[in-house]
């Protein structure tokens, strides 16, 4: 199937301001720049570096006894979770710092967006593309006016496609329809998600892939949920009536109410909550759908259309693909079961249902589009399952910065870059992390239980790791506007129109997704907004991102010293690095490929060193809204769990050799930093690595964290690491035996 989703550094959202400089002395310093290691920078870059550090720490703490005390404590004194979000964090924090600058980009009302060269009618077209969207969106008068009929012409299509009239739809009419919703792109998948994506047996290649999906609740399990089930019936009741019903909801004085949803609403929402229900228990297995060695089903066309007679397969992807792309390539069944269960499904699910149902499907992806009388209870749904206040209320701008950052990712990412990204920031970071591979490189020959022939395959692995860093310069080339101009043309924008901005781009994003199949593999391509705080590692391709987005402080800054930068940036990237052997990464090779390259003796090793983390992360606790403990889940974190472990050991031994070959400064900067004279550098790339996961979370949030999120709680990323590592124990001298320096310590890498 598609090489498994990217593994996540940071997944957790919240919002606060930028962190201000803290309460050092700098009377006792001369503002100049370090001449060597000895010598103390007064930069303004340093002040703020270390101002950010100081406001962090709770120096009262024992960092042997709860280091995330320690590095944390003063953070947590500092800010407070802001009202209607679940957590707040370091993460958060610079996200809303990249959306203030991003803002200052796009939006015209500011005064201070980009001007294109004279001359250049690329930049102008793809500056005025980007405004026109952003301004259709803040357009709040032309979204009213428009009402809900262009929400309406797109479900009438589907109405007009599928008739209810017919008992059964055939399998044609069925396959048109689906193809029809394919057209919507993946945000918008029925109960069959085609998506384009590297082939796990031949990664270099592109394959279509058949997913399921349909779901309108988060996962399958909260369909067993009684009071989310009637609040959603409710919801979808209601969204019916409003968009489909006689009386348009502005002429009415009052907000709809549960008790004025017409009964045939209430009963349309009925059949498509029980569709659902239906599909919620065919699907298959988060864990099974994550196991490469069952999800990738190869099946032609002829075998598709045996094991569900009523779709027709050669249909369905014509109509779903753009005219004249003709795909021979294999068809990838992420799982079989599913197909077949949902064969007997549709074979017992009448025209009726399923025209509801699909209509249902547009409603919940396209209603955002809408004014917000047109689409207030899905809102309000939303808003409380993600434990968020129904009442809480969003800057329009911050909607509509996220709508011409997601349309024109690399446009914004132009424009973002110019005005963040300076120097020789991103050769810098290419160094550092080519210095974490060559860290595990020189690691590997020391690990006693990895054989030759594994220790081979994985140097050859680490050699074959592509980078990309900061922001792509191929397809499209984010740093040329010749080259954007080109990659947008088939998008077209109108500046009083955003219902249809948004219909059009779904449309050519889908459209150019499926292009994809026939061309191979882009593995450098960044497909994700380059303002991300974020790093990823894909094991299908074998390859490395670190957007421009989290390469500033305190993930990253070209003046820092270099105990800060690979305390911080140093570990992200070992951490991405890091999965590329951690217990899903391993089973990929050099180029991407699932393969078993590990010999019989080195998997079981691996599995016995892996298993002390499990145990170890599984009985980390934290505490729920009544007080009561919850223990960590070890399965579910051990990748990242590894990650962690891996890049901080990995980087802090890179970062040591280096400025011990050095340490006078001469070629590697591990200058003092101002108000922090009293912590040796290898305390403060420790130090730096913590204060990444400062995050504090409501007890809700973090109980639902702890139950789905492959990552550790802030706290425990901090103290496991810190539990693990010999080099902290002698950084920070803890006696043995102290909670920070266990005798007993967990390690792989």
């Amino acid at each position: 199937m598609v090489a498994p989703k990217i593994q996540i550094l940071m997944a957790i959202g919240v919002a606060l301001g930028v962190v201000q400089a803290g309460p050092i002395d700098y009377s006792n310093y001369i503002n100049r720049s370090p001449v060597n290691n000895q010598a103390t920078c007064t930069t303004p870059q340093c002040r703020l570096t270390a101002a950010g550090i100081v406001n962090d720490m709770d120096p009262t703490a024992d960092p042997c006894q709860d280091f995330s005390k320690f590095t944390c404590g003063g953070f947590h004194a500092k800010h407070k979770i802001p009202e209607g979000k679940p957590s707040i964090g370091p993460f958060d924090i610079l996200r809303d710092d990249n959306a203030r600058i991003l803002r200052l980009i796009v939006d015209p009302s500011l005064g201070q967006t980009p001007k294109a060269p004279v001359g250049d009618k690329a930049a102008q077209r793809n500056i005025k593309k980007l405004q026109d969207l952003f301004n259709s969106c803040m357009d709040d008068k032309a979204i009213l006016k428009a009402g809900r009929k262009p929400l309406v012409d797109e479900i009438q299509k589907i109405v007009n496609s599928l008739p209810a009239s017919r008992s059964h739809p055939d399998k044609k009419t069925l396959a048109k329809t689906l193809g029809q919703i394919a057209k919507y792109g993946l945000e918008t998948p029925g109960f069959i998600n085609l998506d384009v994506g590297s082939d796990d047996n031949n990664p270099l290649a592109n394959v279509l892939t058949v997913n399921e999906d349909g779901l309108g609740l988060r996962d399958e399990s909260q369909y067993k949920d009684e009071k989310r089930i009637k609040e959603y019936k409710e919801t979808i009741a209601a969204m019916f009536q409003i968009i489909l019903g006689d009386e348009d909801v502005t002429n009415r004085s009052q907000p709809l109410t549960s008790n004025d949803t017409k009964k045939e609403w209430s009963n349309a929402a009925k059949e498509v909550v029980d569709f659902e229900i239906q599909l919620a228990e065919i699907k298959t297995p988060q864990s099974e759908l994550w196991d490469s060695t069952k999800n990738r089903n190869p099946r032609t066309i002829a075998q598709l259309n045996a094991l569900t007679p009523s779709i027709d397969w050669s249909l369905f992807l014509k109509e779903s693909f753009p005219p004249g792309l003709k795909y021979t390539g294999p068809i990838i069944v992420s799982s079989l079961p599913y197909l077949t269960k949902l064969e007997g499904l549709l074979q017992k699910t009448s025209a009726k249902t399923l025209q509801r149902y699909f209509s249902w499907v547009l409603i919940r992806s396209l209603s955002r589009n809408l004014a917000q009388p047109y689409k207030q209870p899905k809102t309000n749904f939303d808003s409380v399952a993600s434990g968020i206040s129904a009442n809480a209320t969003t800057e329009r701008w911050t909607t509509c910065l996220s709508t011409a950052d997601t349309n024109l990712v690399h446009i914004t990412g132009h424009y973002f870059v110019k005005a963040t990204f300076k120097g020789n920031s991103r050769q810098e970071v290419l160094n550092i992390v080519d210095n974490i591979i060559a860290s595990y490189e020189n690691t590997f020959p020391t690990l006693a239980w990895l054989d030759k022939k594994t220790r081979d395959g994985a140097i050859k692995k680490l050699k074959a790791i592509v980078k990309s860093i900061g922001y792509t310069t191929d397809n499209p080339d984010d740093v040329s506007a010749k080259s954007l101009d080109a990659f947008y043309k088939g998008y077209a924008v109108g500046e009083k129109d955003f219902f249809g901005n948004q219909l059009r781009y779904k449309r050519w994003a889908a459209a150019k997704a499926f292009g994809e199949l026939l061309v191979p593999v882009d593995r450098e391509g960044m497909e994700f907004s380059l303002t991300t705080v974020n790093a990823f590692y894909n094991p299908g391709a074998n390859s490395i991102y670190i957007p421009a987005g989290i390469l500033q402080l305190p993930f990253f800054n070209i003046e820092n010293p270099e105990y800060v930068n690979y305390g911080s940036m140093g570990v992200v990237g070992g951490h991405e690095i890091g999965h590329a052997f951690d217990n899903n990464g391993r089973h990929y090779d050099s180029i991407g490929r699932l393969a078993n390259w590990w010999t019989n003796a080195t998997s079981q090793a691996f599995e016995e060193k892996a298993q002390c983390f499990v145990n170890q992360y599984g009985n980390f606790t934290i505490k729920g809204p009544q007080g009561e403990d919850h223990n960590l889940d070890g399965e579910l974190t051990l990748g990242e769990n590894l990650a962690d472990n891996g890049g901080i050991k990995m980087a802090f031994r890179i970062w040591q050799s280096r400025h011990k070959s050095d340490p006078k400064g001469n070629k590697f900067k591990n200058f003092k930093l101002p108000g922090l004279d009293k912590y040796t550098p290898e305390q403060l790339f420790f130090i730096s690595y913590g204060r990444l996961w400062c995050t504090m979370m409501t007890p809700d949030a973090l109980v639902d964290y702890v139950g789905s999120n492959p990552h550790s709680p802030g706290k425990w990323r901090i103290n496991g690491a810190a539990q693990n590592s010999p080099d902290f124990a002698r950084a920070f001298k803890c006696k043995a035996d102290t909670p920070m320096n266990p005798v007993n310590k967990c390690e792989v890498w």
